[in-house]
């Protein structure tokens, strides 16, 4: 998972994110309607290993995952276990507060480093982060968020600066601008749009699907596109409603 951003609502939010992957992996099993807890949550599969990167459940909670530190990782034994599979022991949780704490009861230590994102309707986001030494928590969490394995702090910059760009010759932050961004490749004359952008396209990986969560008092709907977003507008739906 490599670029995400949201914005609260009264009653919800919206949670737009771009999954990069390398060529070499297989295609998602596209979102559907799973249960965990007797909770209902929406997620795609990673056809891989089994686990998601985004899932999202009846009580409007979602949680968002992306990788880790590259250089934090490299300094370690490789992981025991995919780090998408916590996101399915977390789908079930009907708050915020409970995923987190369920999340700090867990052994993460058979999981390479991750960033996780948690949020719900009428609250601040809270982002977490495992370096595989510790947990730490920032209760409120700026996006967009970005990770690659690709010069990570130069990506970083790159999709940072390219948001606060469109941010300012827009008269407000919404939807749309979102989702501008997340299609985008930066600006024309900067020969490393494609490499860095948030919808990013190298010769040995790319931005492989896009997921738009939109939470409202009624319901919780995830569209969906199996590509990037600037090949494919999200083409699949799948709908819960809100839980009491």
């Amino acid at each position: 998972m490599c670029t995400v951003s949201w914005l609260q609502q009264p009653g919800g939010y919206h949670l737009l994110a771009n999954r990069d992957e390398k060529r070499t992996r297989g295609r998602a099993l596209a979102p559907a309607i799973r249960e965990c807890g007797g909770v209902r949550y929406v997620a795609p599969i990673d056809s891989d290993f089994g686990g998601t990167w985004i899932a999202a459940n009846e009580f409007g909670v979602s949680v968002c995952l992306l990788n880790g530190d590259a250089g934090t990782q490299k300094s370690f034994p490789s992981p025991r276990r995919s780090r998408g599979l916590l996101l399915r022991e977390l789908a079930w949780e009907a708050t915020g507060a409970d995923c987190l704490l369920s999340l700090r009861q867990l052994d993460l230590s058979p999981y390479a480093p991750f960033v996780l994102l948690i949020l719900e309707p009428d609250r601040p986001a809270i982002l977490t982060e495992w370096n595989r030494e510790r947990l730490t928590v920032d209760p409120a969490a700026q996006m967009p968020l970005t990770s690659s394995s690709f010069d990570s702090c130069g990506v970083r910059r790159f999709r940072v600066g390219e948001f606060a760009r469109r941010a300012s010759m827009a008269a407000r932050v919404d939807p749309t601008l979102l989702y501008q961004f997340h299609a985008s490749h930066g600006t024309g004359m900067d020969a490393r749009a494609d490499a860095y952008s948030p919808c990013m396209h190298r010769e040995d990986a790319e931005t492989v699907s896009f997921s738009w969560v939109v939470v409202t008092r009624e319901e919780v709907r995830f569209l969906y596109s199996p590509s990037a977003p600037c090949r494919c507008s999200p083409c699949e739906q799948k709908l819960l409603a809100r839980a009491a």
